[in-house]
């Protein structure tokens, strides 16, 4: 039985709530997780499970010392599931609907500082055909604020440069336009005219194919994308654990920094919650007061 509703809950994750299929992927990661600990019990459908047994599970997460993120996740995923099945009269009661599960502790997420940005994107060589290409994803990345996989869904008509402007493809299928800054449109463009054309034998491609590809003419990978940029952050600092979302971080950063308002930058980077953008204000204010406490005579205590 749970197997049939484990399936039917994708496939109202995917069609219903328009879904990425990585975060569906999560969602059933979590979801088996927790089917797993109900063959410890003697639970045998979803109209069996009460708040005693979701206390039972956290008790069995905290045992097995899972971090207070991890635990809210699971929480929220059970919290979803069961909300759909009380929906179609599968349960009559929601088990979590008295439940109250740890805060995730939120990180502050890593940026770059405008030296380092500048440092990064002076790597690649331009007398190299990889150098040309690899600097237009990060003059993007950093330009326009993409996820990774959102650079690597990107075709050659998504973009419109007669008004510096890019159609992005983002989480749940869910499309925005971003702007293209000229340093930005500079480095694509140079990709497009002397790269692409020597990659792929084509010289004139169409709207539907792929902008950025490998030495082989075929559509740059999340992963593959996500490797070069790695290999780039590297050499910018080895010390720090850099991913090529730091570049996201960085464009959010930079904006609020000059003065761009939360609801602006919400949209640029296609968050659905005004909660996920905020985490950027906190990285603002935490560097503005590590600026203070070195700066200013009186802000230390003796």
């Amino acid at each position: 039985m749970f197997a049939q509703l484990r399936e039917k809950f994708r496939v109202y994750l995917r069609d219903q709530k328009n879904l990425s299929e990585h975060t569906i992927t999560n969602y059933l990661a979590d979801l088996d997780h927790f089917f797993e600990f109900l063959k410890l019990t003697s639970v045998n459908s979803p109209k069996e499970v009460d708040s005693k047994i979701i206390k039972e599970y956290l008790g069995f997460l905290y045992q097995r010392g899972y971090a207070p993120s991890t635990i809210a996740r699971r929480i929220a995923c059970l919290r979803s599931f069961f909300r759909y099945l009380l929906q179609n009269q599968v349960v009559s009661t929601n088990p979590l609907a008295l439940i109250h599960a740890p805060r995730g502790i939120k990180k502050l997420p890593q940026f770059l500082y405008l030296h380092e940005v500048e440092a990064l994107l002076s790597i690649p060589q331009q007398n190299d055909l990889l150098g040309i290409r690899d600097r237009a994803i990060l003059e993007l990345l950093y330009g326009s604020g993409l996820r990774v996989s959102e650079v690597a869904r990107i075709n050659v008509g998504d973009f419109d440069f007669r008004n510096k402007l890019l159609l992005v493809k983002g989480k749940g299928k869910k499309e925005r336009m971003v702007p293209i800054g000229s340093f930005a449109e500079e480095a694509l463009k140079a990709y497009l005219m002397k790269v692409r054309p020597q990659f792929t034998g084509k010289v004139d491609p169409g709207p539907d194919e792929p902008f950025f590809v490998s030495k082989r003419g075929q559509r740059l990978s999340v992963r593959g994308i996500y490797g070069i940029v790695k290999r780039y952050l590297v050499q910018v600092d080895e010390t720090r654990r850099l991913t090529p979302h730091v570049l996201r971080h960085t464009f959010a950063t930079h904006l609020l920094d000059r003065g761009a308002d939360l609801r602006s930058v919400q949209e640029l980077l296609g968050h659905q919650r005004m909660s996920s953008t905020q985490i950027y204000t906190h990285v603002t204010r935490e560097r503005i007061r590590a600026v203070y406490e070195k700066a200013h005579p009186r802000a230390k205590i003796k």
